[in-house]
């Protein structure tokens, strides 16, 4: 669904309320708000609330819509009715041939506000300044300042269907998540960024201090060390755009890390170091052969307490990723290029399973009661710097059977081409048997997962009229090769996507030779 964007206030104002869970003298000491007048939907408003979603139309439409450069879309709506609206940004009308395609997002989860805000602030300053100006003059910027619009009125992190959008980019359960998949795709962004806070006090973190402590970082960085995204995107991602945003953090008086998150057994806490999940945005962006980096800043809990801190450290980033593609623009178009066409020619061979590495290293932690600061030497298990653990060679593509309708759908909004056969064809195929399956006894986003394994076997096999076959050779391949071997993590049968069982051989097939 597009339409042009206009808003009629149908609505009255809701205020959405959020208690904060941290100290004042904490705040004081460690987080207080930055000298800069904002003037966004949320900080423009004296009550201890967030911006409804009138609010937000309204200055979208106010301070956005009627400049010289910027084209709002509304891409769908959501399950409960609220326009999802995009904001594109550039100079020039008709070819963008030679600027960089940028994509920002926020707001994926819905109580993670200063993502958003601080994209709506960013899109504003490109549109009134004189560095804004040059920014636009060389790249084209699509910005999605609230991509979980019901999850954000409700301050909840799921949508109004239930779901994490940061967990559905390959079984697309929700219908938001198919929305913003085919705005994405359809944008073929050069480069991709998700703006998220993180919650700094967790249960986790109970034995931590004198009483429980929190995490100190204002900005965490999340890029993906996913091994089927091609490797100049994954050095890019962290020696170019994190260590420069790190930079602009650490001049303004921002404190920075990598992002983790923790577990505990027995007396052991292992924080989990960065991404390798084809389901959620740091990886999935990369897939479609673009540098990406997910970012989080320290909020989750904390109502709006230290919101323009958090909502000014996330802007600083957001900006330095631009500068950092206007700088190294070439240098970014000639990684990004090498991708797509290393994809294209179907050269690397599939890391169907990643090891991670471990290390240990110091963190800085808040004792919540005392306030001390503490550096705690910590293990980590590290996802940004995974080994192959299974590896398949390349196939020229994938032939499905008329049954894959699912399959096919997925394969489609994640941009890939897809070919149906006119007539039967005779074709040699390396085929799946299941010969191991186990089923989750843990629902999870509505469904038990799957964990299997399969042999490959060699067989000439008929395909009839309406198969279909998906080529390797085209820009969004990587796609389809993180799904559809059957031990991928997050793939069609560990999301139930392709249905089979122990001994079942798998719907669809890799072809060596077209």
């Amino acid at each position: 669904m597009k339409k042009k964007f206009a808003f009629l206030l149908l609505f009255s104002i809701v205020p959405i309320l959020v208690l904060s869970q941290q100290p004042a003298f904490i705040t004081e000491k460690y987080f207080p708000d930055p000298g800069v007048q904002f003037y966004t939907p949320t900080l423009s408003i004296a009550d201890d609330r967030f911006a409804s979603y009138d609010e937000i139309m309204k200055w979208i439409n106010d301070s956005i819509a009627g400049h010289t450069g910027a084209r709002i879309e509304i891409i769908g709506a959501t399950p409960l009715g609220r326009d999802i609206p995009v904001i594109y940004l550039s100079h020039g009308s008709g070819s963008s041939a030679g600027k960089i395609k940028v994509w920002m997002q926020g707001l994926l989860h819905g109580n993670e506000p200063a993502g958003g805000e601080a994209l709506l602030f960013l899109a504003h300053e490109l549109l009134t300044t004189e560095e804004g100006s040059a920014f636009l003059d060389n790249m084209d910027i699509a910005i999605l300042p609230v991509a979980n619009m019901d999850g954000y009125i409700a301050m909840n992190r799921r949508s109004a269907g239930g779901y994490d959008l940061n967990r559905d980019q390959t079984k697309f359960a929700d219908p938001v998540s198919k929305i913003i998949k085919k705005a994405y795709i359809d944008w073929q962004a050069d480069v991709a960024f998700d703006f998220h806070e993180y919650q700094p006090t967790r249960r986790e973190f109970s034995d931590l201090g004198k009483n429980g402590a929190s995490a100190f970082y204002d900005v965490l960085f999340l890029p993906s060390g996913y091994l089927n995204i091609p490797e100049g995107l994954r050095r890019a991602s962290k020696e170019i755009f994190q260590a420069e945003a790190e930079q602009a953090l650490e001049k303004n008086g921002y404190t920075h890390n990598f992002y983790f998150t923790a577990d505990v057994s027995g007396e052991e806490m292992i924080l989990n170091k960065g991404a390798q999940s084809p389901h959620s945005s740091s990886t999935s962006f990369a897939l479609s052969n673009s540098v990406s980096m997910l970012v989080e800043t320290r909020g989750i809990g904390l109502g709006r307490t230290s919101f323009a801190r958090r909502t000014h450290s996330s802007y600083i980033v957001a900006r330095a990723f631009l500068e950092s593609a206007l700088n190294h623009k070439e240098e970014v178009q000639r990684i990004v290029a090498e991708a797509r066409e290393a994809t294209i020619a179907a050269r690397d061979d599939i890391v169907v399973l990643n090891a991670p590495s471990y290390y240990n290293t110091g963190v800085k932690f808040i004792d919540l009661e005392t306030g001390e600061l503490l550096t705690i030497d910590l293990k980590i298990k590290d996802a940004e710097n995974l080994s192959p653990e299974l590896v398949r060679p390349r196939p020229a593509g994938y032939v499905l059977e008329a049954s894959c309708k699912k399959e096919i759908e997925i394969l489609s909004l994640l941009g890939l081409q897809v070919e149906q056969l006119k007539k039967k064809k005779k074709q040699t195929v390396e085929s799946f048997i299941v010969t191991e399956y186990e089923e989750d006894v843990t629902e999870w986003e509505k469904i038990n997962t799957v964990s299997a394994k399969a042999e490959i076997f060699n067989q000439k096999k008929v395909f009839p009229k309406g198969s279909y076959y998906v080529d390797l050779h085209q820009k969004n391949a990587n796609y389809a090769v993180s799904l559809m071997e059957p031990e991928s993590l997050n793939g069609f049968i560990s999301y139930r996507i392709s249905m089979a069982s122990l001994g079942d051989t798998i719907s669809y097939h890799r072809v060596i030779k077209k």
